[in-house]
């Protein structure tokens, strides 16, 4: 009875734990900058079964050492790919621009580029 239930607690244990085994963080981002908008674009890959479940939950966005913008996301909308864009006013032409996604589940990944 004991190593039955010893078994049964493992077995649990490890179905629990399978999603984590199948999560991943997003591919580094690709980052582009459109100066005539003042616009950043980010497309990252990041492949998931679920997008409701398993998605990048956060984008932000710093300027040097300074974070300029965090956005949280629900879900992400669709399966393979992470993408999005936002209007970002008053950067500095030749500062480093930093951006990171990380995923609700486990890991993130980070690009940068220079404003020009």
């Amino acid at each position: 009875m004991k190593k039955t239930s010893i078994l049964a607690i493992t077995a649990l244990i490890v179905l629990l734990s399978a999603g984590q085994v199948f999560a991943h963080p997003p591919k580094a981002p690709s980052v582009s900058w459109d100066k005539s908008s003042e616009t950043l674009t980010v497309t990252a890959e990041h492949s998931v079964n679920d997008p409701q479940k398993h998605y990048v939950l956060t984008f932000t966005v710093f300027e040097g050492n300074k974070q300029v913008l965090l956005k949280q996301y629900d879900d992400q909308g669709d399966a393979k790919t992470f993408s999005d864009s936002v209007i970002l006013k008053g950067l500095k032409p030749g500062s480093s621009v930093r951006v990171q996604l990380v995923c609700n589940i486990m890991g993130s990944a980070e690009s940068e580029i220079t404003i020009d």
